[in-house]
């Protein structure tokens, strides 16, 4: 009886102490990458280690993935931003002449190429002090001049704090008339026409330098070598061959000369980024009647890219009417 009673709770003891161990099957997601700031903890002798936290954003199966970090920028210097953020608008060229930017201001090496259409219309008014002419102030007359160009370039230099951008290109422009210009009335029954030709084409090489003020005002010159300034002689007939013989006191059939060289420049101003209000001037050294055009762009005050030029040479002035179109085609 006594042997019963102590063998008895060694029976209901033994199970639970002789169990055989069983292979626990684990459902823990796989340990994720550990990063180099939990090593520490890891390395360390007798730390515990941390449970895996579940993620309930995680795909099917507890698979850990990562989200990729979005780029860090370096940090830009003091002003850069303002000043090199491109517009929205091509800063390639004013009216006629080129800046040293490609497309919309991109402050980096490469080509540009653009496109340009510009049409002048007429005269809007206009005065000259000439002695052998009878009517001193002219108004409304047609010039009806196309100039179809197309600018290539090639920035080699970039713009920095105190540099400007630099570049080198060239242009070939095609210029048609739709009307002839109007004669003009001389004294003693005198009449001037101005040249009769229609279609021409001129190509002139340059050199661009371009510069940022401040994040709205642009500065921009340089010099051009070609036939750009024959282009100005064909924008009103008291430049033409004839007009300034007489003049000078020479005869008419005189031939004239005109000089390839020309300096010219200008200013953007950006009110907005869509948008620039701009002026150009062109002047060929050393020309017959010193002329200088001067372009004013205001195509977004006037809408329709209307343009104003002034016109002046030794002996009197022109103010003229224009549209112009500009097509940056590279860079996109």
């Amino acid at each position: 009886m006594r042997l019963a009673f102590t063998l008895i709770p060694l029976l209901l003891a033994a199970p639970l102490s002789a169990q055989a161990p069983s292979v626990i099957k684990s459902t823990a997601a796989p340990a994720a990458v550990v990063l180099p700031a939990e090593n520490a903890a890891i390395a360390a002798p007798g730390a515990a280690q941390a449970a895996p936290v579940q993620n309930n954003t995680a795909p099917a199966g507890n698979f850990y993935m990562p989200a990729m970090p979005s780029p860090i920028l370096p940090p830009a210097k003091p002003g850069q931003p303002a000043r090199y953020t491109e517009s929205n608008v091509s800063l390639s060229g004013i009216v006629l002449m080129p800046t040293a930017y490609r497309g919309r201001g991109r402050n980096a090496l490469g080509l540009g190429l653009d496109f340009n259409a510009a049409y002048y219309i007429g005269r809007l008014y206009g005065k000259n002090t000439y002695d052998w002419t009878i009517e001193k102030k002219n108004y409304i007359d047609r010039v009806g001049l196309w100039l179809l160009s197309a600018d290539s370039k090639m920035q080699v230099q970039t713009e920095g704090k105190w540099r400007p951008a630099m570049a080198a290109g060239v242009q070939g422009i095609f210029m048609f008339r739709d009307a002839p210009q109007p004669p003009i009335n001389g004294t003693f029954n005198l009449t001037v026409k101005a040249t009769g030709k229609k279609t021409d084409t001129y190509a002139n090489a340059y050199v661009a330098l371009t510069k940022r003020l401040h994040p709205k005002f642009i500065l921009n010159t340089g010099y051009s070598d070609g036939d750009m300034p024959k282009v100005i002689y064909s924008l009103s007939e008291f430049l033409s061959r004839e007009s300034i013989n007489l003049s000078n006191n020479r005869p008419t059939t005189d031939e004239l000369q005109i000089p390839t060289g020309m300096l010219f420049g200008g200013l953007m101003w950006l009110p907005k980024r869509d948008s620039f209000i701009g002026l150009e001037i062109m002047v060929p050294q050393g020309a017959p009647q010193k002329p200088k055009l001067f372009n004013l762009h205001l195509g977004t005050l006037l809408k329709l890219n209307f343009e104003i030029s002034y016109l002046t040479f030794k002996g009197g002035w022109d103010l003229l009417g224009m549209f112009q179109f500009r097509y940056n085609y590279l860079p996109k």
